[in-house]
């Protein structure tokens, strides 16, 4: 298989399939497994940009095809997959394990090939990564890196903007990030490009998104980069962005460019849409509903915000189609600390909102809750359900999920940078510290973090017990139904055997032979009983009848 450039996705820990690591719930708000097997959606605008230059580009996402087929030989594919370019996301710092063993694959059968590194992660720990994985070539750096690839690939690095890499002589240079984009309408996806992609790999789960894209297949649609709040933990910060990134504004997509990008999402495709970012950012609400209205879509359309919108911004997004869902993350159910957290508003605001999504008949609202937070105690594990219940009196359009802040306290934010003045302990600084804790047989040692109110030990005791608390809510609402609440039950009581085995000392190998692959197969199956998402299987959804042709024959 030959390519310009390859850009592939690794799984969190690159050797998951092969070592007992239980990781549990940590990937419970994001349609990941544990493997955080989404792709970056920068390698969409990526492909797009590169492709249009002139450049063949592949996506191959090589943890959702690990997840679905377990005899899969990542060495073989990559001795066959041939390209110039590598490039390799490590945006969060869950991939640090994966992204550098797939690396240094790649440069073991292409020693004469380019491997370049990209994300925020790997941008914050760039010169620890290029002094010690001589099998880099270069790290692209902040938050956009469309036009820093092109030239790199044209020109090498020497004239390159926003780039760290080592010379012939072996001497790192440093170009520093003097590209940083004010808009994003150049950068919009050619969703034709997926369709290519999937044929170029011949195979649907290495082309996907992500592992149940099949079984409940949903897009997205970019609308910002950078952010006005400073949430304390989070990389993608206000402050992070600044002081780390280069950005000191926000880059905004324009609403001809937003839904001119859903729209050529619902030329192919039914599946639900997803808008990234705040949409009263830029004060576009208007004019973006507005225009999605005229489109007159068949999608159904999610939209998020950051704190709790007016009525009359809701009436004017529930008239963007005939199903429209919310998401918005109070973070804890108490406003001491939410607002400590970083989310300026209070619960009266949150209940309003509420109370609007009701009364506009919106399909659905999710919230999503933490635990780990600054002035959380253990107790406030039973808030959660607590206050799941009380809201679920105002509205039944109203759901709720709960993780734990896991597996770590983002790099370049705030409490990663000063933890004392928020009540935090950094248990990791080294990148190298980081790679080991995702290899750790229980997700309570993979952990960066501890607060002044809880241990980690506390932090997954609360999670667990917020998380089951809050299914037996939604049975009691029926929800869910039985089935699905004593696999989530078991789902936690696996999460405490592993756990109890490791603090014992016990062989966890032996665990592992018992259980086999139940991990895996359980929290699939959870997901999928929990699903955080509008579910319509692949085919269904593809409109476009070539697409739904090539598609039957990839899954069948």
């Amino acid at each position: 298989m030959k390519v310009d450039i390859a850009l592939i996705h690794a799984p969190s820990v690159y050797d998951f399939r092969d070592r007992y690591s239980y990781a549990s719930i940590i990937s419970e708000v994001v349609p990941s497994l544990f493997v955080f097997d989404m792709i970056p959606y920068g390698f969409l605008t990526l492909a797009t940009y590169l492709e249009r230059s002139g450049y063949k580009v592949g996506i191959y996402n090589l943890a959702s095809k690990m997840l679905r087929d377990r005899n899969f030989n990542v060495g073989r594919f990559i001795e066959g997959l041939d390209a110039d370019i590598y490039g390799i996301d490590l945006h969060w710092l869950v991939h640090a394990h994966g992204s550098i063993e797939v690396a240094r694959i790649i440069r073991k059968y292409h020693p004469d090939s380019k491997i370049v590194l990209g994300g925020l992660s790997s941008t914050f720990f760039r010169h620890e990564i290029i002094k010690k994985y001589d099998f880099i070539n270069a790290i692209l750096l902040g938050d956009s890196t469309e036009l820093p690839f092109l030239r790199f690939a044209r020109e090498g690095p020497e004239n390159t903007p926003n780039i760290i890499w080592r010379n012939k002589e072996g001497k790192i240079r440093e170009n520093p990030i003097i590209w940083v984009p004010e808009s994003l309408d150049d950068f919009q996806i050619d969703h034709k490009f997926l369709v290519k992609n999937l044929m170029r790999c011949r195979d649907i789960s290495l082309g996907a998104p992500f592992c149940s894209f099949i079984e409940a297949p949903i897009s997205a649609v970019l609308t910002v980069k950078g952010c006005s709040f400073n949430c304390i933990t989070c990389g993608g910060s206000k402050t992070a962005y600044r002081e780390f990134f280069a950005r000191s504004n926000l880059a905004l997509k324009s609403p001809k460019a937003i839904a001119d990008e859903a729209q050529g999402i619902a030329d192919m495709s039914s599946m639900p849409i997803f808008f990234i970012g705040d949409l009263r950012y830029g004060n576009r609400v208007k004019e973006v509903s507005q225009l999605l209205k005229k489109l007159n879509l068949d999608n159904e359309l999610i939209f998020e915000f950051f704190s709790p919108p007016s009525r009359e911004t809701l009436k004017l997004l529930r008239e963007t189609s005939h199903r429209v869902y919310l998401q918005i993350s109070p973070e804890s159910p108490v406003d001491e600390v939410r607002m400590n957290f970083g989310r300026p508003y209070n619960n009266k605001s949150l209940e309003r909102m509420i109370r609007h999504v009701d009364e506009l008949e919106f399909d659905r609202l999710d919230l999503y809750f933490m635990i780990g937070l600054p002035k959380q105690t253990p107790d406030h594990s039973h808030l959660v359900a607590k206050y799941f219940s009380r809201v679920r009196e105002i509205s039944k359009r109203v759901n709720a999920f709960v993780s734990p802040l896991a597996p770590f306290i983002d790099p370049g934010s705030k409490a990663f940078m000063h933890p004392e003045v928020f009540g935090y302990e950094i248990l990791f600084r080294d990148f190298e510290k980081y790679r080991e804790a995702l290899t750790s047989y229980h997700w309570k040692y993979s952990l960066n973090y501890r607060t002044s109110w809880m241990s980690r030990q506390d932090i997954v005791d609360s999670s667990l017990t917020a998380y089951e608390e809050l299914n037996k809510v939604k049975l009691s609402e029926r929800m869910i139904p039985e089935e699905a609440y004593e696999l989530a039950k078991e789902r936690v009581l696996l999460d405490k055997k592993v756990l109890e085995a490791v603090e014992k000392g016990e062989s966890v190998q032996e665990l592992r032979d018992k259980m086999e692959n139940l991990a895996i197969i359980m929290d699939s199956e959870v997901k999928k009983s929990f699903s955080l998402y509008p579910t319509r299987d692949l085919v269904h959804c593809l409109r476009n009848p070539l697409v739904k042709r090539i598609a039957s024959i990839l899954i069948h």
